[in-house]
């Protein structure tokens, strides 16, 4: 550990010069030979108002050869809002009700400013290097595997956060360009000082200007939003888990969480000293996030990096987990999406877990340590390994937890199928290819907001859900895509919730939510508009996504599409003031599930 602004450095025991094998950087700059400094990175912003420009405070491990040997050596950085002290993570009451247009208006973030948080005065205690140490950050298993293999390791703390000035806006264009400002650095365009305020300049002069980023979660959000900014020297990014549309974080189609929000996680990174200089920031947070219709509005577009995928310059590996229910596999999937649109180089992993990394959960760690070795060695060291030429673009762990290769993710051969609805929702109606014929039919629910999905989805029979299966598959078949809804509904009430499942029913009958999906039908025609609905028989056409995914249903197995009102399970929804009934025109709805091998796939495993 070092102060503020100093460096230690032992005598180097191994080279003093990266080694390449097999297209890989070698472990060879000794583990216990490095110089570890911190220093604070002026950016052009001035969040605080304090007439100083904001400071990041930026963290460094580098091989002691890069201070006696004069060596350049590339970076990766790894930046986060979470590097200072954990404050109150404040959630919003579980009792708002679901807004209505022609309601009167209410004030649902009356209740923030009662909210307190910590504010510190003395952070000396944060002096010393956290690069390691802190449960926020690393992981250290990062830095381990390939600092020693010549990568200089870097640690930003976001603008308000940890030893950072400024006030943090939430995955906002202030935070991106904090974080940007330290690739600017290592390639002499900012200034950096070895003191908060104040100070001698420093010069990255063991950097060669070419940078990489990663993270999970937060921390690869950030690598998301500095990428689209095109900065140069950025040339490669993996994000893990991570989000890149902070509305579909938050929000789905209109629909709002009622207990976690922007303006609580703003309190929960929000850990610099003085923090009463971010209190108009905060409000800020608390009113453009409009915890009251839902609707997408220009400061979560600010939010939103799909829209900028066209200014990435740099490589981009994708890795998520099919089963992540926090940062929804939807934010992997547009990202991809929109890298394929505007030709970026990308490669995807995907693992059979939820929010995290191969190496959180401990399986083919060997397999991925290798795959970001030879990622960062191509793109910072300029080694032709074939990395974008030989390797598969899309390795996704099976179900039996084997890594299989593909040609792309979604896969391809992937084709959506149109599936009708047989009748029996409220015990077990049926999935069929078949077109639906004769006389309308309609069923219906009641909103049951305090059931989780997976109860609704056991339960053999109930009032408060329908649920649509196939017959047993003959064959394996694969989903690899997003599953669109399309259904006709009415409401008894102006103001619901509609969700939807995806659900792997296996041989003896028990349930497996694969993903979901939710609506606010009256955002029915845009995200960014709310119209009204009018009861009771009025029917209304909507069409949303689920959650992307990649799963094979094997033989055996029945494939099922599952509908609710209310998912508590999704940030707790807010539910209506009441418990709405919605009936589903049977003959006029469907679902588009993107089958590989097209219909004739599905036709063949449903044949008797």
């Amino acid at each position: 550990m070092v102060a503020t602004g100093a460096a230690t450095s032992a005598t180097a025991t191994g080279t003093t010069e990266p080694t390449f094998e097999d297209g890989r950087a070698q472990p060879v700059f000794a583990e216990d030979d490095v110089i570890r400094e911190d220093y604070w990175v002026e950016t052009p912003l001035d969040t605080d108002g304090t007439g100083d420009p904001d400071r990041v405070h930026v963290e460094i491990a580098r091989p002691a050869s890069t201070e006696s040997e004069d060596l350049e050596l590339p970076v990766v950085m790894e930046p986060s809002p979470y590097y200072g002290e954990d404050q109150p993570a404040y959630g919003y009451p579980s009792d708002e009700e679901l807004y209505e247009p022609d309601k009167p208006g209410r004030d649902l973030d009356e209740s923030s400013d009662a909210r307190s948080r910590r504010v510190y005065d003395d952070y000396s205690h944060l002096a010393e290097f956290t690069g390691r140490d802190g449960p926020n950050i690393g992981p250290e298993k990062f830095e381990e595997e390939l600092l020693q293999c010549g990568f200089i390791w870097a640690y930003p703390a976001s603008i308000g956060t940890e030893q950072s000035t400024g006030c943090p806006d939430v995955g906002g264009p202030d935070e991106i360009a904090g974080i940007k400002a330290v690739i600017d650095w290592l390639n002499g365009r900012a200034d950096a000082y070895d003191l908060r305020e104040g100070g001698e300049t420093v010069e990255a002069t063991w950097a060669t200007g070419k940078t990489g980023m990663l993270g999970i979660s937060y921390n690869g959000t950030l690598a998301n939003g500095v990428a689209t900014t095109g900065v140069d020297g950025l040339e490669a990014i993996i994000p893990m888990v991570a989000i890149s549309n902070w509305y579909d974080y938050y929000r789905a189609n209109g629909h709002v969480g009622s207990r976690l929000d922007m303006g609580g996680l703003f309190d929960y990174i929000m850990s610099r000293e003085g923090g009463e200089l971010c209190d108009s920031a905060r409000e800020a947070v608390e009113q453009n996030q409009d915890r009251t219709t839902g609707n997408y509005n220009d400061w979560w577009h600010e939010r939103n990096y799909l829209p900028d995928v066209e200014n990435i310059d740099c490589g981009v590996l994708v890795c998520h987990g099919i089963y992540d229910f926090n940062v929804e596999t939807g934010n992997a999937a547009k990202l991809v999406d929109e890298l394929r649109a505007h030709d970026k180089p990308y490669k995807v992993w995907l693992h059979q877990e939820a929010h995290g990394d191969f190496l959180r959960f401990g399986r083919h760690v060997d397999a991925w340590i290798d795959m970001m070795n030879q990622w960062f060695t191509h793109w910072l060291f300029g080694v032709d390994n074939g990395v974008m030429d030989e390797e598969p673009t899309a390795v996704i762990e099976r179900e039996n937890h084997e890594l299989s290769a593909y040609a792309d993710w979604p896969d391809p051969d992937a084709e959506h199928v149109d599936i009708s609805f047989e009748p029996g929702g409220r015990s077990t109606g049926g999935l069929t290819l078949e077109n639906p014929t004769g006389q309308p039919v309609t069923e219906s629910l009641v909103d049951d907001p305090g059931t989780w999905l997976q109860t609704h989805a056991n339960t053999e029979e109930s009032e408060h859900r329908l649920r649509y299966l196939t017959e047993p598959l003959e064959e394996d078949i694969r989903v690899s895509g997003t599953v669109f809804p399309e259904l006709t509904l009415s409401f008894d009430k102006p103001a619901a919730n509609v969700s939807a499942a995806l659900v792997a029913y296996d041989e003896d009958g028990s349930a497996e939510i694969v993903n979901r999906g939710w609506m606010n039908p009256q955002n029915r025609k845009s995200p960014s508009e709310t119209f009204a609905l009018h009861p009771p028989d009025r029917p209304y056409h909507l069409e949303f996504d689920l959650q992307a995914t990649d799963r094979v249903f094997e033989a055996g197995t029945r494939l099922g599409i599952m509908l609710v009102s209310t998912d508590p399970g999704k940030g707790m929804m807010q539910p209506p003031e009441t418990r709405v009934e919605l009936t589903l025109d049977l003959n006029r709805s469907s679902v588009r599930i993107p089958v590989v091998g097209g219909e004739s796939a599905l036709e063949t495993a449903l044949s008797d």
